[in-house]
């Protein structure tokens, strides 16, 4: 059964676990590339902190298609996969400085955040996708 706004928007925005989610984008050769990433989601776009020399983050600047998917292992086994178009920026803005935040309070204790993000000061990517398609269940997809 395909999740409400409501319980997409709750199922994406849940902490402590918070489940990871995985980004895939194509490489030069149209290969497949994965990767786990921290997340959030603000009822719209997906938006992931990263840094942009990574393999995956290039590989959307040459190629913005992407797809991205979330899932529990606890029953029902709730999932989510969206396919949509990305967009990098990299800065040291207020807003950029937000949202690093935004997505480490959902990872990281409200006590641990200024430090885990001074310990990773190149970071200052934001990775957001756009869906223009998703597909989600709440039971046994």
């Amino acid at each position: 059964m395909s999740m409400s706004a409501a319980e997409l928007d709750t199922f994406l925005g849940q902490a402590f676990p918070t489940p990871l989610g995985v980004v895939g984008t194509l490489r030069r050769d149209g290969s497949p590339h994965l990767v786990p990433v921290w997340f959030r989601w603000d009822g719209a776009a997906i938006t992931i902190w990263t840094i942009e020399g990574r393999a995956w983050v290039r590989n959307l600047v040459r190629d913005p298609r992407t797809a991205f998917s979330v899932q529990t292992f606890d029953a029902p086994y709730p999932a989510v996969v969206m396919r949509g178009t990305a967009t990098v920026a990299t800065g040291d803005d207020s807003a950029t400085m937000a949202e690093i935040r935004a997505i480490t309070r959902r990872y990281v204790p409200a006590e641990g955040v200024d430090g885990y993000i001074a310990d990773w000061p190149d970071l200052r990517t934001i990775v957001s996708i756009v869906p223009d398609h998703i597909t989600s269940w709440s039971a046994g997809g």
